[in-house]
């Protein structure tokens, strides 16, 4: 019996051994990231959550560790998400999963690659420079990724038909589509949400009917308020990256992706690509703001659900020619910050207006299948959207690249002195 306690004993030993000779990083490394992520994002635990909050973290930062240690163009870091399990940022974050298998039409979308010319676009485009698309917004732990991809696409198409930036309420979608059949912070989708729009006849402005995170709740719609108004949307060609960048030439464009995985979680810079990234199984709302060409691989950008305060910008640039498809709405007008997925065919609508010459073109940008855009009463040359989409008459669009805009969370960081009283308990609480 003692020989067998010692055996168990010495195996127990060399297991941690082999355990700590394989980690990544010294218990010390984790403890500093980690004390040091608190106070850049001004996050707080109690004592039992602390404890479970920081091994959630060094398991994220092993990930990150071995992902970035393959050289892909795709950089993860530590941001604001790097205290939740996947299931957790799933949960809290993204919106509910639909099955676009049959969005998809590959019959469709090859015509449409085969007879659209492509040269007759711009190479680059980016709503952002243009001014088309409002600064990044904080989703919180809110469901509602699909609201702030439709004031994104709605607030572009405002802005190109009037040259007037207005940002739209996420909340007034929250609280009033539900009969068009969102759920608001449990999901959505962009094209409902847009057909709420048309119906109610416009949209209230963000100051008027602000954000709560919450919902839906009571309706207070009023249209003394209203900010926007688009008449129609139409649908891009699923699976087809030429259509998508043929209406992202003309103004932003609502897609909705599949953001579940730890690379999208973690995401900090460089263009994005998950090779596990389903083509059918949808689950985040985000704004297509422009589109071009990057290191080894054509792009598209779009803005995060990560703060300004953390590590990544609010940005995400990723890359095309993935089997990935999309789908989602986009209205021009207003542009939301959200996340796109590398190379995926977006299915959604987009509103636009007067649109402006859209004779720019992206070079092998991600497609949209199903995603709608409005047009109003001028179209650009060139410019021409999606096969099958219905138009609307709308605000206008301009050329631009494909990105996505939606909701952020920055994390302020504490005045020196409370750092530093802080640092001392959170020693405290590791060294226990």
């Amino acid at each position: 019996m003692y020989r067998l306690s010692a055996y168990l004993l010495a195996c127990t030993v060399f297991m941690l051994a082999v355990l700590s000779a394989n980690a990544a990083f010294t218990e010390r490394q984790y403890q500093d990231s980690f004390v040091s992520w608190m106070q850049t994002n001004n996050v707080k635990y109690d004592g039992k959550e602390f404890n479970h909050r920081y091994g959630v973290f060094k398991k994220n930062m092993d990930y990150v560790q071995q992902w970035n240690a393959k050289g892909s163009s795709t950089v993860l870091g530590m941001n604001i998400f790097a205290d939740l399990t996947n299931a957790e940022y799933q949960r809290i974050y993204l919106g509910t999963k639909i099955d676009a298998s049959g969005l998809l039409n590959v019959a469709a979308a090859r015509a449409f690659d085969r007879n659209f010319n492509i040269k007759a676009l711009n190479p680059t485009v980016d709503w952002r420079a243009k001014g088309a698309v409002t600064p990044i917004k904080n989703q919180a732990q809110c469901g509602s990724c699909w609201s702030f991809s439709t004031t994104g696409s709605v607030e572009g198409a405002h802005e190109i038909s009037t040259g007037n930036l207005v940002a739209l309420s996420e909340q007034n979608l929250i609280d009033c589509s539900v009969p068009e059949g969102n759920q608001g912070c449990n999901g959505g989708l962009m094209w409902a949400a847009m057909e709420y729009i048309i119906k109610n006849g416009g949209i209230d402005t963000e100051s008027s009917y602000p954000y709560t995170a919450t919902g839906p709740n009571k309706c207070r719609y009023n249209s003394a308020n209203s900010g926007a108004k688009i008449s129609s949307y139409v649908n891009v060609t699923s699976g087809s990256e030429t259509s998508l960048a043929s209406a992202a030439n003309v103004n932003p464009v609502s897609v909705a992706i599949d953001a579940s995985h730890n690379s999208f979680q973690l995401y900090s810079s460089g263009i994005y690509y998950e090779p596990a990234c389903s083509t059918t199984q949808l689950d985040h709302g985000v704004l297509v703001v422009g589109y071009g060409s990057g290191p080894a691989s054509s792009s598209t950008t779009a803005t995060t659900l990560s703060g300004t305060g953390s590590a990544t910008s609010g940005t995400v640039t990723s890359s095309s020619g993935q089997s990935t498809t999309a789908s989602g709405t986009s209205a021009s007008g207003t542009s939301a910050s959200g996340t796109s997925a590398s190379g995926t065919s977006a299915s959604g609508t987009s509103a636009s207006g007067t649109s402006a010459s859209g004779s720019s073109s992206a070079s092998g940008s991600s497609s949209a299948s199903g995603s709608s855009s409005a047009s109003g009463s001028s179209s650009a040359s060139g410019s021409s959207s999606a096969s099958g989409s219905s138009s609307a008459s709308g605000s206008s669009s301009a050329s631009g690249s494909s990105s996505a805009s939606g909701t952020s969370a920055s994390g302020t960081s504490a005045s020196s002195s409370t750092n530093l009283q802080r640092r001392s308990r959170y020693r405290e609480l590791l060294d226990r």
